[in-house]
């Protein structure tokens, strides 16, 4: 095969894409930098969020968010508190330490595509690529302008 199909070459790009910015905040010395727990603060990005929308967000089981969410816990990223809608359920918020992460993240993404527009030869290259990407998952995904909280599976 001389060139992989381009689903396989989306994957390779998305993994290339999420180990740079890992790179990138690994490199500022970042609080968070594992491609899974960006996922799970990406999610948490719009604000507080259930554990069990998390996984459905990433996704995954609410096992593995629950795993990760104990992580961030111990690092003060997040905190969980009762849901006053259910008893039963928590909702999960940034902490001020895990808003600074989710602002590290959000630079180090802004750095990468920088990087890859310049390969592109520009932004308006970036642009053109962006909109046919956005055009293709509009169509045929579950994604459209303007959503919010897409679901995305991580690079665990």
């Amino acid at each position: 095969m001389e060139r992989p199909p381009l689903g396989t070459l989306a994957g390779v790009l998305n993994r290339a894409l999420v180990d740079r910015v890992s790179q990138k905040i690994d490199e500022a010395g970042g609080e968070v930098s594992r491609p899974s727990h960006l996922y799970v603060l990406r999610a948490l990005g719009a604000g507080e969020a259930s554990v069990t929308r998390l996984a459905d967000l990433c996704e995954v089981t609410k096992q593995a968010i629950s795993q990760v969410l104990d992580a961030f816990e111990s690092d003060r990223l997040v905190s969980r508190k009762p849901d006053p809608r259910d008893g039963r359920s928590k909702i999960v918020v940034l902490t001020k330490r895990g808003e600074r992460a989710l602002a590290e993240a959000v630079l180090a993404w802004s750095e990468v595509e920088r990087e890859w527009a310049d390969l592109l030869g520009g932004q308006e290259e970036m642009h053109r690529v962006r909109e046919a990407m956005f055009a293709f998952a509009a169509r045929y995904g579950d994604y459209h302008l303007g959503d919010q909280q897409p679901r995305m599976r991580p690079v665990w």
